[in-house]
């Protein structure tokens, strides 16, 4: 199960749904929340938004799904997050710079924090 996958179904249990009430909001069968869930059904930038929609919670964040995601760069309509991978479909070039923002930005608070953690460790090490 990818990192999004796994955020997805500990927001859902967080916030008391059960799948069949969650799969009643997207209008979908319970099998296939399962399927998200699972890990097993990609999931495109449109259900990504349905399902923050419905979880009340911001798509970045479940983008940001653990402090040790890796994003690495769009490619070819695709953006990938650990073990999972996000489709992009029809992105206007607005969409497609915020993603790269928000990319670019990730990148830089991973760096930012394991250079604290060095440091962190630096001290431990001193004391």
């Amino acid at each position: 199960m990818g990192a999004i996958h796994a955020k997805i179904k500990k927001v859902r249990e967080a916030s008391g749904y059960t799948q069949a009430e969650i799969a009643n909001k997207l209008n979908i069968h319970v099998k296939t929340w399962q399927k998200i869930e699972n890990g097993i059904t990609r999931l495109d930038i449109d259900r990504l938004r349905e399902i923050s929609n419905v979880l009340e919670i911001p798509i970045e964040d479940l983008i940001n799904a653990e402090d040790n995601v890796y994003i690495g760069e769009i490619k070819d309509n695709r953006v990938g997050f650990n073990n999972a991978s996000v489709t992009i479909n029809e992105t206007s070039e607005t969409e497609s710079s915020l993603l790269n923002e928000l990319i670019k930005e990730k990148n830089q608070i991973i760096a930012l924090q394991s250079k604290l953690i060095a440091q962190l460790e630096e001290k431990l090490k001193q004391s």
